[in-house]
């Protein structure tokens, strides 16, 4: 038997709590294209922390690694896991992210931030919170429990279709989706590249923290970081050497190739958003 949690209570009733603790925490399975052959489906775990009024979206993964690697000691001990880990010849243990996304939605001030690498870069952009025109559709589904409606929408050049709990009066969900009566527990883009998918929820005071090494990010448009995304895997020798080439040579391969090709073309697999081109 599922043990259920009384959200309406958790979301609605006045407690004490700060504007950055979270009440609820969703576990999510994002399914994505390997861009190098547009075929394998690879998975990254994320987590949505949310309240009523903020959320973060991200790979609880990747944030250790950040948090580590925002202080000398961490630095330090990330090394020398990574060490030990090479010594004991187990290149698993070698802790690298899972998943580079990070959404930060303040629907107070109508405000998301979204951080993202593309290549050894990373970016981070600011865009207003807007309404989605979603069509909620008769079609249930059962996820985790809960009863969930369909909805169906386009979004930056991708359709999608969402199934949400009205029983959870959340109006958010997994990446930038939101906007529904209820929490999203799945969404996938036509075609099947792209999903996120609700392995577990369960309430939470979980503190809704900033991201780490935010400062590192360069402020950019959504279309610019889309579109420094696709220059990267079109190029990527040419852009880290363009980047870096000065500092400590040109790179190549043994045989002289670029790179071009290791990457499909978007035509095969693209982003989340494809409206970029």
């Amino acid at each position: 038997m599922k043990k259920r949690i009384i959200f309406i209570a958790l979301c609605f009733i006045a407690i004490a709590v700060t504007a950055q603790t979270a009440h609820i925490e969703v576990c999510y399975v994002a399914h994505h294209p390997n861009l190098t052959d547009g075929k394998t489906d690879l998975t990254n775990k994320y987590i949505l922390l949310a309240n009523i009024t903020e959320s973060k979206f991200y790979s609880p993964i990747t944030e250790y690694i950040d948090s580590l690697s925002s202080t000398p000691e961490g630095k330090t001990k990330l090394t020398e896991i990574s060490r030990a880990a090479l010594n004991a010849d187990n290149l698993d243990g070698i802790p690298k992210p899972d998943g580079t996304i990070y959404v930060i939605k303040s629907f107070a001030n109508n405000k998301l931030t979204y951080y993202d690498t593309a290549g050894l870069e990373k970016f981070t952009y600011v865009e207003l919170i807007t309404p989605w025109k979603w069509e909620i559709c008769d079609s249930t589904n059962i996820i985790l429990g809960y009863e969930c409606i369909m909805a169906i929408t386009d979004y930056h050049g991708r359709k999608w279709t969402a199934w949400f709990a009205p029983e959870i009066p959340v109006q958010n969900g997994p990446w930038k989706l939101d906007g529904l009566p209820g929490l999203i527990l799945k969404a996938q883009a036509e075609g099947g590249q792209y999903s996120f998918i609700a392995t577990g929820i369960q309430q939470t005071t979980k503190p809704i923290s900033p991201v780490y090494l935010a400062n590192d990010y360069e402020h950019i448009t959504r279309i610019n970081y889309l579109k420094a995304k696709r220059s990267f895997i079109d190029n990527p020798l040419g852009k880290i050497n363009a980047q870096y080439g000065n500092a400590g040579g040109i790179i190549s391969t043994n045989d002289g190739d670029d790179l071009k090709d290791l990457y499909v073309p978007a035509s095969v697999a693209d982003f989340l958003e494809t409206d970029y081109h």
